[in-house]
């Protein structure tokens, strides 16, 4: 192996960008033929139903949530430590989480959805705006991931100063330690979209997010590293607006992925692999 590259897409607009976004992902994955999943919103699934059945069959198409309206699961309290304007004039940022009786309704809401409206069960998760080391404090939301069938969850997408980017060592672990060895931790390493990278990115590897992407790629082949590569559906009110922005850095990474060798795969693929290692005794450590 030389690396595996997950490509999972936050759907959270409930706007004309939904549509743009999905319709030009699934031309890109189309013809590339390489697996993508979508992690959707409630309300999105709701104000966007039809865009969301379209892509619902697509064979490389893996359909997940992101709760209700984006309730985060947790506090995150952004902290640079630079003196950057971050999400208004303050160089930090508090964003407060829903209670956990407001996490189990968003999660068990958006499961209901999705089989109505979608006749789709859920398997995975993106929690909204990721955390520092995920969920191994919170036996209790990974409680409520399991009792409703969340078996992957892409919680740990930040570093020690909820920022980013979140280190490679941020590899896949089972939540085995805190009682849910059946719930996966697939981590965001990295950024999670291009605008994270505009805000935090020292431009080591260049000026632009795709010499940021390509030098990535070299990393993840040359260390057999996973990569949960990240976007969403902002900005892309047409599918000739995704090409024009998001699609083209997405098509880009595509084809340079292919270059240096490294595997796409789809996260229920990926998820059945990591339980038959662990069923064979490997044992699958988290490094936090």
């Amino acid at each position: 192996m030389s690396g595996t590259v997950l490509l999972g897409y936050d759907i959270e607009t409930a706007s004309d960008s939904t549509v743009g976004f999905l319709e030009g992902a699934a031309i890109i994955h189309d013809k590339h033929e390489v697996p993508w999943a979508v992690y959707v919103t409630g309300a999105t699934v709701e104000k966007c139903t039809d865009a969301v059945r379209k892509v619902r069959d697509n064979e490389l198409l893996t359909v997940c949530q992101h709760t209700y309206d984006h309730m985060l699961l947790k506090c995150v309290y952004m902290m640079p430590g630079d003196v950057k304007p971050l999400h208004g004039e303050s160089p930090n940022a508090f964003i407060r989480g829903g209670t956990l009786e407001e996490v189990r309704e968003q999660i068990s809401k958006t499961q209901a959805l999705m089989r109505d409206l979608v006749g789709v069960e859920c398997q995975g998760l993106t929690a909204p705006w990721c955390y520092y080391r995920g969920l191994v404090d919170r036996p209790d939301l990974l409680q409520v991931l399991e009792d409703n069938g969340i078996r992957w969850v892409r919680a740990y997408g930040r570093d020690y100063r909820d920022c980013q980017p979140t280190p490679f060592t941020a590899q896949p672990f089972f939540y085995k330690d805190q009682g849910f060895p059946d719930i996966l931790e697939l981590g965001m390493q990295g950024y999670q979209d291009d605008f994270y990278w505009d805000r935090f990115d020292d431009r080591r590897h260049g000026d632009t997010y795709q010499d940021y992407l390509y030098a990535t790629l070299e990393e993840v082949a040359k260390n057999d590293w996973v990569w949960n590569v990240a976007s969403h559906d902002h900005g892309t009110p047409t599918k000739e607006a995704f090409f024009e922005t998001k699609g083209k850095w997405i098509e880009d990474f595509i084809v340079r992925g292919k270059e240096v060798g490294v595997r796409f795969a789809a996260p229920g693929d990926f998820y059945a692999e990591m339980v038959a290692r662990r069923d064979a005794g490997e044992e699958i450590a988290a490094c936090l």
